[in-house]
């Protein structure tokens, strides 16, 4: 029984760690941990003329940090590479980069816009 343990133990680590070895491409739209997939409670609440507006003041007044916002899903993913993120904010972009599993936040290879 403790053999068979540990063979899944060594087989689920190494299969983590397998995932997060292998790059994968991520799409959607970079928006902030506030709103995520929607900003109108925020533009409406402080005003805001646009989702570009309210992106950047959320995460540059209000602290907040841009996120990965999979609208064909309805997955907001955090990004580990905030100054890479802050370039692309409110844009359509693909990002290459792993996934920690147990936060699901993208450790960012690449960021890209889609044309």
């Amino acid at each position: 029984m403790k053999a068979l343990l540990l063979a899944l133990s060594i087989l689920v680590t190494g299969s983590l760690a397998l995932a997060a070895d292998n790059p994968a491409l991520f799409s959607g739209i970079v928006s902030d941990s506030e709103c995520g997939l929607e900003h109108a409670r925020m533009k409406k609440q402080h005003h805001l003329p646009n989702d570009l507006v309210c992106t950047r003041e959320c995460c540059e007044k209000y602290r907040q940090d841009y996120v990965l916002a999979d609208h064909a899903t309805g997955d907001v993913y955090q990004i580990d590479d905030q100054k890479a993120a802050r370039r692309f904010a409110n844009r359509l972009v693909r990002i290459l980069g792993t996934i920690e599993e147990e936060s699901g936040k993208i450790h960012v290879v690449k960021i890209e816009p889609v044309r």
